[in-house]
């Protein structure tokens, strides 16, 4: 049983509902804070100077300050959308670009940096052909649940099991950022097919489209293969 555990999640997150449900059976006390987008500040009025066991992060979009990561006893964990080689922002859409044989989600201690906290656990997947961005990341969110299912039984028996363990695995160097993945939705040309064929596939989802730029104005790609 945990005593005080603060959990981020997401709005309109099935999954984060789900963990927040199974945390506060598991433990004495469960803050749940929910991020809706990007930069979103945080207000850290209910939870400022609380005393926390751990500090788990699921889909959420805040960045966490060092002063916070500190009040958790023993440490805050990230579960990160994307295999240890995709950093930062925009994993999923540079592992369907770079045509990679596996995806998964990554769980690690939180940091001041972001994405090099140490890993405790990876779980991986197979990647199909033609796959789209939107369906790989309902499959990396139901790992990414099952994976969280199991660290949490792991720290129920022993808070230190992982901090304990010696991590197999390393961060890549390359960290993607905004800017990378704003880059990679601009289409510069038509004329090499394959190569366009494979930046729609990384880029389009119900909810973000690639785009060609003609005199400043933004032309985006609408009911393009919805298959893919």
């Amino acid at each position: 049983m945990f005593n005080n555990i603060l959990f981020f999640g997401r709005y309109n997150c099935n999954y984060s509902d789900k963990l927040s449900k199974y945390l506060k059976k598991h433990s004495n006390n469960l803050i749940f804070i929910k991020s809706k987008k990007r930069n979103e500040k945080l207000k850290l009025k209910k939870i400022k100077n609380k005393k926390l066991d751990f500090i788990f992060c699921y889909r959420s979009f805040y960045i966490l300050k060092k002063k916070l990561i500190d009040q958790s006893k023993y440490g805050a964990i990230n579960f990160h959308p994307g295999t240890p080689n995709f950093r930062g922002i925009g994993a999923v859409n540079f592992a369907i670009l770079n045509q990679c044989s596996h995806y998964g989600s990554t769980a690690h201690y939180i940091n001041e940096k972001i994405d090099s906290g140490k890993i405790i656990d990876v779980t991986k997947f197979q990647l199909r052909k033609k796959e789209s961005v939107d369906k790989v990341l309902s499959r990396t969110h139901q790992i990414m649940f099952k994976q969280a299912i199991k660290i949490f039984e792991n720290l129920f028996k022993d808070k230190n099991y992982y901090l304990k363990k010696k991590s197999k695995y390393q961060w890549s160097k390359k960290l993607y950022t905004i800017k990378d993945l704003e880059k990679l939705y601009e289409i510069k040309s038509l004329d090499n097919r394959v190569k366009l064929d494979r930046i729609i596939q990384a880029t389009y989802t119900k909810s973000f489209k690639p785009y060609l730029k003609i005199n400043k104005r933004k032309f985006f790609l609408i009911n393009f293969n919805e298959n893919i």
